[in-house]
């Protein structure tokens, strides 16, 4: 009997033993299971900050966006300008007069030399820019009333010349614009001008001015010229002009 209750109990102790050492092992499964749980979570979270990320952030930026530039080259040009001048003249012996003639003295005694207001005239120019520093051109220049100084008709003044400038593919530039012309009109015939041998010669003009130009689009802009017109045959004389015009181009 004592053998019995014995082998019960070393069987009972053997059973709790036993169940001591399956128990932790069961309650580590849920744990497992839960860690698993939230890695998955965490790849989920980390899946969709991926997604709200742009798209390239490497993308390289856009280029800035270069200034409008203004060049003439390539383009044909048509300009508009109204002159206002102040001539001088110092005369040959045959020059027309710059004055009134004194019907006393010869034609050798007259004044020599005069200075007074130029008529008013309006100057065209068509050009075509070869580069947009180098734009040659022909001109005219037409007066708007005759010369009563020195008794001659209208001027008329046909020539050619270039603008060269600085700055040019920008909208404001300066330029300086030589030329050439030959002078055309003729005199009036006054009666009381026509004293000795008066000759009305056709003449031949250096021209030299240079301005700023403002140019409010590619293919329109402004000027304004301050420069001088010197004839050599009819006369040793000159004009001082101021310029102030309106250019289109295409």
């Amino acid at each position: 009997m004592a053998l019995f209750v014995r082998s019960l109990l070393a069987a009972g102790f053997a059973v709790l033993a036993l169940s001591s050492l399956t128990t932790p092992c069961r309650a580590a499964e849920p744990e497992d299971e839960a860690g698993d749980a939230k890695k998955e979570a965490k790849g989920d979270d980390d899946a969709g900050d991926a997604e709200k990320k742009p798209a390239d952030t490497d993308a390289a930026p856009k280029e800035a966006s270069k200034p409008e530039a203004f060049g003439h080259g390539g383009q044909f040009g048509l300009r508009a300008g109204l002159v206002l001048g102040y001539r001088m003249v110092l005369r040959y012996d045959n020059s027309p007069y710059c004055a009134e003639p004194k019907p006393a003295k010869e034609q050798k005694d007259q004044q020599k030399f005069c200075g007074y207001p130029a008529p008013l005239s309006v100057d065209l120019g068509l050009s075509f820019a070869v580069l947009d520093f180098l734009e040659p051109f022909a001109w005219a220049r037409f007066g708007l009333a005759a010369d009563t100084h020195s008794d001659t008709n209208p001027l008329v003044m046909i020539g050619a010349g270039v603008r060269l400038y600085t700055m040019s593919d920008a909208a404001f530039k300066i330029f300086i614009e030589p030329g050439v012309a030959l002078e055309l009109e003729s005199g009036r015939g006054t009666p009381a001008w026509q004293l000795g041998t008066v000759e009305y010669k056709k003449d031949f003009v250096f021209h030299l001015a240079a301005g700023p130009q403002m140019d409010f689009h590619e293919n329109f802009g402004a000027y304004v010229t301050g420069g001088v017109s010197m004839g050599v045959v009819r006369a040793l004389g000159s004009t001082l002009d101021l310029n102030i015009g309106v250019q289109g181009r295409y």
